[in-house]
């Protein structure tokens, strides 16, 4: 059946429209680089990928479906008119597994084996003495949130020989390679025994400032924080204090609370 469709910011490829079109003939497919230039082709729409901004919804009559450009979209991608709407929203499920989890596993590599200091080191054409290095098959590591990427990080987790337990609000039974699975009430008393602390979990009102100071203490002395999930999961000025009190070792952030970075971070 012929739909209009119509593609947005803030993430696309240009090639996207004509690759549509030769898998659905008859498919009237645009790309509009601002929302303000789709302004009178959303009101003829069926579905929409990317953001639709409130403004740009309002003019949406027709639109039954809004695919999602994230995973996990953030708190912003919602408001009172597309959630109180008919319209289907979905995200992507799967196609993230293998590349946010291979960058989990290269911060666990690299923290285990101290090549950020080596790194410092080298630009400063220094030579210091071998640093202490962690032994993963010795390791433990708690990764929180057991979705696709955390149990394909699990997987990658366990190839090195690392115990790897979770946590999860809603996975019950431990999935391939994980330990056993506890529910969030439990992190606490798990926090103490990780050597690796992974988070894999979105921005959620539960998540949000998750792990502040206080759990920030009960971490292992020496261990690490990795977090490949969403930057307000992480109170970052009680992490700034940690690292510099030396509470834990090392951390290693693909997400921040406040992104981009200001420039006077000490991160």
């Amino acid at each position: 059946m012929p739909f209009k469709m119509a593609i947005l910011p803030p993430e696309y490829q240009e090639e996207w429209p004509e690759k549509i079109r030769e898998a659905i003939p008859g498919a009237e497919v645009r790309l509009f680089k601002t929302a303000e230039e789709a302004e009178t082709f959303i009101a003829e729409a069926d579905c929409a990928y990317g953001f639709v901004p409130p403004e740009l919804f309002s003019r949406a009559k027709r639109l039954r479906w809004i695919q999602c450009n994230a995973a996990s979209p953030p708190p912003s991608f919602w408001y009172d008119a597309l959630v109180e709407s008919d319209v289907t929203v979905t995200n992507f499920r799967g196609i993230y597994n293998d590349h946010v989890a291979a960058q989990a596993m290269a911060f666990v590599l690299s923290l285990a084996r101290s090549l950020p200091e080596y790194s410092r080191w080298q630009q400063r054409s220094e030579w210091g003495p071998v640093l202490p290095t962690v032994y993963l098959p010795e390791a433990k590591v708690l990764i929180v949130g057991l979705g696709g990427i955390g149990a394909e990080t699990a997987r990658l987790c366990a190839a090195f020989g690392i115990t790897v337990t979770g946590v999860d609000p809603r996975v019950k039974s431990p999935p391939p390679f994980v330990t056993a699975v506890h529910p969030p009430e439990a992190m606490d008393g798990l926090l103490p025994q990780a050597d690796f602390l992974i988070l894999v979990t979105p921005e959620t009102p539960e998540t949000i400032r998750m792990i502040d100071a206080r759990r920030l203490r009960l971490m292992k002395p020496g261990s690490f924080l990795v977090n490949i999930g969403r930057g307000k999961c992480v109170v970052m000025d009680d992490l700034v204090e940690a690292l510099r009190k030396k509470r834990i070792a090392g951390a290693a952030l693909d997400v921040f609370e406040q992104e981009p970075l200001p420039p006077d971070s000490p991160l």
